[in-house]
Formats: C-alpha cells, sequence, structure tokens
C-alpha cells in the first residue's frame, strides 16, 4: 500500500518538478503545518506534515507522517521527508535508511510545481474558482481535472485531489511567515546519500 496508494499532492508537492532557477515562493520564509486525511480501496489515511521554507522557498523541507488503515489489519505507518537545497532535491527512505538525490528540473505540464501565479494555471488549463480564506489567508481557488489547490503568495493551503475512486484532502491548521527559522529544522537524517542518476545507471548495466 504505502506510496503506491498514497497520493502525494503537496508542495508538494510533487517535489521531482519545481522552479530551481527562479523563488519558489512569494514569501521569504514559513512554517506550515498540515492534516492529512483520505480514502482508498477499503482502507482510510490520516496524518499530519509540516512544512519549512526560507529563501523564498531556494531552501524547504517537507516531513510526512502518514498512519493507514485498512479493516482489522494492522495499521501501517510511513514517513517521508524530500529537502530542497536550492538546485537539489533529497528523498529520504526510512525503510533502506538511505538518502536519494537528484537535479531538479521544470516541468511546464506539474500543476504543483508551477504554483507560481494565474498566468501559469491559465496556461495550463486551469479554472479560477475565486478566494476563500484559510487560516485568515486570503487564497485563490484553482482546479484543473480533479485536482483542486487552494494557493496564498504561492504557498499551497489547502489541496484536493481525486484519481479511480481514491480522494485525499490536505488542509493547513497553522501558518506563519517572515518569520526566523533555525538551520536544524532543515536537517536530515544521519543517513548515506546516493545519486538517483547512479542508481539508473546501476540498473541499465
Amino acid at each position: 500500500m504505502k506510496k503506491a496508494l498514497y497520493l502525494s499532492i503537496f508542495l508538494f508537492f510533487s517535489l521531482n518538478s519545481l522552479f530551481a532557477q527562479t523563488n519558489r515562493y512569494d514569501i521569504k520564509s514559513g512554517i506550515v503545518e498540515y492534516d492529512i486525511v483520505g480514502a482508498m480501496d477499503n482502507s482510510t489515511m490520516t496524518g499530519t506534515s509540516v512544512l519549512y521554507f526560507k529563501d523564498f522557498g531556494k531552501i524547504e523541507l517537507l516531513d510526512e507522517r502518514i498512519t493507514y488503515k485498512r479493516g482489522n489489519f494492522e495499521d501501517e505507518e510511513e514517513r517521508n521527508i524530500n529537502k530542497i537545497s536550492k538546485d537539489k532535491l533529497y528523498t529520504v527512505d526510512f525503510n533502506d535508511e538511505m538518502i536519494y538525490s537528484q537535479d531538479l528540473q521544470i516541468d511546464k505540464d506539474d500543476p504543483v510545481g508551477n504554483i507560481k501565479n494565474k498566468e501559469s494555471f491559465t496556461q495550463m488549463g486551469a479554472k479560477f474558482l475565486g478566494n476563500e480564506n484559510i487560516l485568515g489567508y486570503k487564497c485563490d481557488i484553482w482546479q484543473l481535472g480533479e485536482y483542486k489547490i487552494w494557493i496564498y503568495n504561492s504557498v499551497p493551503l489547502k489541496q484536493i485531489t481525486k484519481s479511480s475512486g481514491n480522494e485525499q484532502m490536505q488542509i493547513a491548521k497553522n501558518a506563519n511567515f517572515n518569520i526566523d527559522i533555525k538551520d536544524n529544522k532543515f536537517k536530515l537524517p544521519n543517513f548515506p546519500v546516493k545519486a538517483i542518476d547512479i542508481i539508473i545507471s546501476e540498473g541499465e548495466d
């Protein structure tokens, strides 16, 4: 189940295609805490995540903790950490105790990676639905297919996605912007780091 069923819709969050050379957000720094709920294939998921970012998103870290429940089966727990540091993406695999790195790339067809402005959404064919306040912040609401996102100065404060009967929602429960954030919030576990390109090349040998 886990990653195969978990519909990661955040910042990020499809964190494999972001703006490496421009500001991610229109806010200098922030900490956003989210609640996550979802339903899929006779199972439910609940969890939390926290986003830390500074330097307008050139450095950011997303830490997610998810619990899956399915009937009388034992609950499954999963933790995911993704970090962006300028032009690199780091993904932590707690099962293998490994960190995978890769260069950031721009994907113009990725709605999550292109949450910069109204022009980006319009070019992708997204529909502007209006505005709504979340935690006192006025958000623009955009919909592309079954994907819906609420953004405040390019920061997602709510997201909903539906796919093949599966549904997931992530909504901010606390948000603080333009604050000082300690460097230890961006620290990764002490696992070995391996480049994705090397793993791919080894698989082709």
